[in-house]
């Protein structure tokens, strides 16, 4: 399955998007989806698994070590589990995972597209997964124009190793420290989303 396909099949799938405006995904992919059979409810389970799967799957290559970001994920998943007295796992699946920091609980997931991601907020602090390469200026020009989205959820690329949002949230902050300390890697911000805060006034350099 392409890129294309997995990110609308994704995006049509999810009860939390609840459908596409009109022309952001073609009307003959939807076809195709539908001629597949891939859209109907008999197989929407089937569906959203194996979506989780090539979500997890997704090949991460920081050298010189290869891996992806579902083992990072189950990793991290580990590290809260065992290594981490004040993280509690609420739930962990391939391509998900629910932690609690004393009452703040805070949610990751690995995607394989961001259609629709403006619709994905709620009111737990959540940090989507996936590679922003496709459609990156759409990104940035969404945070920046969405206050509230930007506050609540963050979008990070962990082949380009960048991250998008504000939202404030300690277990994020624990998964770039692990990041960090298992394989020598970290987050940076994208600079067009950063300079396009300070264009808008929202920070400026003196606050780092």
């Amino acid at each position: 399955m392409s890129d294309e396909h997995a990110e609308a099949l994704e995006a049509l799938t999810d009860e939390r998007i609840g459908g596409l405006p009109a022309g952001a995904v073609s009307a003959a992919l939807v076809e195709e989806l539908e001629a597949d059979g891939l859209l109907g409810a008999a197989r929407r389970e089937a569906v959203l698994r194996a979506l989780g799967e090539r979500a997890a799957g997704r090949p991460i290559e920081w050298a010189p070590l290869s891996t992806t970001q579902g083992e990072v994920l189950a990793a991290f998943t580990t590290h809260c589990r065992h290594e981490l007295d004040d993280v509690v796992v609420v739930a962990a699946e391939a391509a998900r995972l629910v932690v609690r920091w004393r009452r703040e609980e805070s949610r990751f997931e690995l995607r394989n597209g961001f259609l629709g991601v403006d619709r994905l907020t709620s009111a737990t602090p959540t940090m989507l997964l996936g590679d922003t390469e496709r459609d990156l200026d759409g990104l940035v020009t969404v945070f920046l124009d969405r206050p509230e989205l930007r506050s609540k959820l963050a979008v990070c690329d962990l082949g380009r190793l960048e991250r998008l949002g504000t939202v404030r949230s300690s277990s994020f902050v624990y998964f770039e420290w692990f990041l960090r300390d298992a394989y020598g890697v970290k987050l940076l911000p994208v600079q067009a989303f950063t300079q396009g805060l300070i264009d808008r006034g929202v920070i400026s350099l003196g606050m780092g």
